[in-house]
């Protein structure tokens, strides 16, 4: 049985984690460096959500200047959020997106240099 996350909800749905198959979901991630703080470099990209497994993680196709390319993002189903309806402009690429259906954001840390 699934551990439960925040407000009793299991940490994974399948039937949740299928409903987003197919949306449009603008991703950000910021890069920092091994203190953790300082930040290395910052990307966005933005694409369809092709699949989504709670091994696998979540895989967007992406479009635009990443177009051709498929991006995994980790199975985190409550990282997306749903987006409020406007442009967002892209600082990365200078891209501009209207009314994508989901927003996530993702920090990754650089590991220690031994």
């Amino acid at each position: 049985m699934p551990s439960d996350g925040e407000a009793g909800r299991p940490e994974w749905d399948q039937d949740e984690a299928d409903d987003f198959v197919g949306l449009m979901v603008l991703v950000g991630v910021t890069y920092l460096e091994a203190d953790g703080e300082t930040v290395g470099s910052q990307a966005q990209y933005y694409g369809r959500i092709v699949s989504v497994d709670q091994i696998k993680g979540i895989e967007v196709a992406c479009d635009g200047k990443w177009v051709g390319t498929t991006m995994t993002l980790p199975p985190a189903l409550r990282s997306l959020h749903h987006a409020r309806p406007g442009q967002y402009r892209l600082r990365s690429t200078g891209e501009t997106i209207e009314d994508p259906d989901l927003t996530t954001s993702f920090t990754v840390v650089a590991p220690l240099k031994s």
